[in-house]
């Protein structure tokens, strides 16, 4: 411009079009990582803030956020432009300014070295605020339970539970107990055998996150949780709820192959018919008694308790029945279940009496 304006202008509009087709092609391509660079610019913000906290200042946490901001805090200076909130005109303004001069991409250029450079630094901040953030929810989590406790873990495959809950449940029935064995839960419909056995799932894998049990005590060990539990059928996969339920328990099988587990296996193989149930459930069972897994399972085959009496240790939910219905105290009992209540649940629910009379008379036919 100072030599030849002509030429000058002419200069001007040429690197003007280059750059604007070099900014929206390259923008285009890093407009996804965007979010994150401001992510990262709200979390180096949140570092300086932190270390003015005194009640932070020995938290051993703090020693690592300290060390990586230090390292990371230049890229502040080198963190993309935002657009100005001021208006149209000082946004069209802003945008033009980077078109012009790629401010924006070479600042995403320069922030990306440095990233690459201070690899180390910035995955250990991340990890450092991670450790923050579950920390928070962690202790939020523990203050919305009515009781909570750290679990206790053993070397031999066992639950040991004092006042244990599902903790979203409201109101919930808390159960006491030990399970040293292989075990058989029986009961009448409805009596809590589900939720029970939920409940101990829960807090088995609680245990072992977040070191937090929905109970007054509870001792577990380390393995592997699996379970076959609320089962249903994929019509879009074209299988039946047999087919989901046996792949449920195949995967099991295989695992307890590899790993030490703790199953729960609920209503097992409900969906086919009683006599091959209650076979297959028999084996399925008894396979499991020979491997390195604490195996408990619900179901309403009473005859299980008997096919792997000295295999499986029994447990059972009861209800008592009134004259105005069906009460269930939900409480875990020993020894298999003596009480049956489906007919009695058909009376309490309105049906025709000749129903309830034909089906006790099949009952007792057939029992």
């Amino acid at each position: 411009m100072i030599i030849n304006v002509p030429i000058g202008v002419i200069g001007i509009v040429a690197s003007f079009v280059v750059n604007m087709m070099v900014y929206y092609r390259i923008k285009h391509r890093i407009a996804i990582e965007i979010p994150s660079i401001k992510y990262l610019s709200n979390l180096l913000r949140c570092c300086k803030g932190m270390r003015k906290i005194k009640a932070l200042e020995s938290q051993p946490v703090m020693d690592e956020i300290r060390r990586n901001y230090k390292a990371l805090k230049s890229l502040k200076r080198k963190m993309p432009a935002s657009a100005s909130m001021a208006g149209d005109l000082a946004d069209s303004f802003l945008e033009y300014a980077n078109i012009m001069f790629l401010s924006d991409i070479r600042n995403y250029n320069n922030f990306m070295k440095t990233i690459k450079k201070r690899s180390e630094e910035f995955h250990a901040l991340y990890r450092a605020f991670g450790e923050i953030d579950m920390s928070i929810c962690i202790s939020s989590f523990r203050l919305s339970l009515p009781d909570y406790v750290l679990p206790e873990f053993a070397l031999e495959g066992e639950l040991e539970f004092t006042d244990v809950y599902h903790p979203l449940i409201p109101s919930p029935v808390a159960n006491t107990g030990v399970v040293k064995n292989n075990s058989i839960i029986t009961g009448s419909n409805a009596s809590g055998k589900s939720t029970f056995i939920k409940a101990l799932v829960i807090n088995g894998i609680l245990a072992q996150t977040i070191n937090t049990c929905a109970a007054t005590a509870f001792k577990t060990r380390f393995s592997l949780v699996v379970t076959s539990m609320v089962m249903r059928d994929d019509l879009t996969a074209g299988e039946s709820y047999f087919i989901v339920e046996i792949k449920s328990l195949k995967r099991i099988l295989d695992l307890v192959n590899e790993y030490p587990c703790t199953c729960f296996i609920d209503e097992i193989l409900r969906g086919t018919n009683t006599v091959e149930r209650i076979a297959a459930s028999a084996a399925v069972l008894d396979f499991l008694s020979g491997k390195d897994v604490l195996c408990i399972a619900a179901s309403h085959d009473i005859e299980l308790t008997r096919i792997l009496a000295g295999k499986y240790d029994n447990y059972h939910f009861r209800e008592q029945v009134t004259d105005d219905g069906i009460v269930f105290d939900y409480k875990l009992k020993n020894g298999p279940s003596t009480t049956r209540n489906a007919i009695k649940l058909l009376c309490f629910m309105g049906f025709e009496g000749s129903v309830i009379d034909r089906a006790e008379e099949l009952a007792e036919e057939y029992a």
